[in-house]
């Protein structure tokens, strides 16, 4: 008897331990970045919403038309991005139109610590040609991107 309690105390020890090792492994593997993108639309303008496991972490901008309802106002075909998380990655944009050939710009957060609104950068495009914005998340050599289409 004295050794199968002997027995059963050492491996109630030994699961006991290997369940919080298991327990412990799934916590740091949830500690990687694993960016999603959601793109919220008003008229022919969207934001292109960045999450870093569930967490908002920052937002490509593009705005199609001119907006001089605010102060200051909002240039027309133009592109921003803001980097609201303080997690050490950055938030890069490029908008062009879809057959690539007008209206390239681009927009980054690298470099600026978090909180950080890029300027607008902006430039005629047609009324209602075709475009595409790509946001990344991005460090150093490593970035997780998202797209999405619209017009000018």
């Amino acid at each position: 008897m004295r050794k199968f309690r002997r027995f059963l105390g050492t491996s109630v020890a030994v699961f006991g331990l290997a369940g919080t090792a298991v327990i412990t492994g799934a916590g740091n593997a949830s500690a990687d970045p694993n960016f999603t993108f959601s793109v919220d639309r008003v008229g022919k303008s969207f934001s292109i919403e960045v999450y870093n496991n569930h967490t908002r972490a920052g937002f490509a901008d593009w705005n199609a038309d001119p907006d001089h309802t605010v102060d200051p106002p909002i240039p027309g075909d133009a592109l921003q991005v803001r980097d609201i998380l303080g997690d050490g990655w950055g938030i890069e944009a490029e908008a062009a139109t879809q057959d690539g050939a007008l209206g390239y710009r681009k927009v980054s957060s690298r470099g600026h610590a978090a909180v950080y609104v890029s300027p607008w950068k902006t430039g005629n495009i047609a009324e209602g040609t075709p475009i595409v914005v790509n946001v990344c998340a991005v460090k150093g050599s490593k970035s997780q991107c998202g797209s999405a289409y619209g017009l000018a």
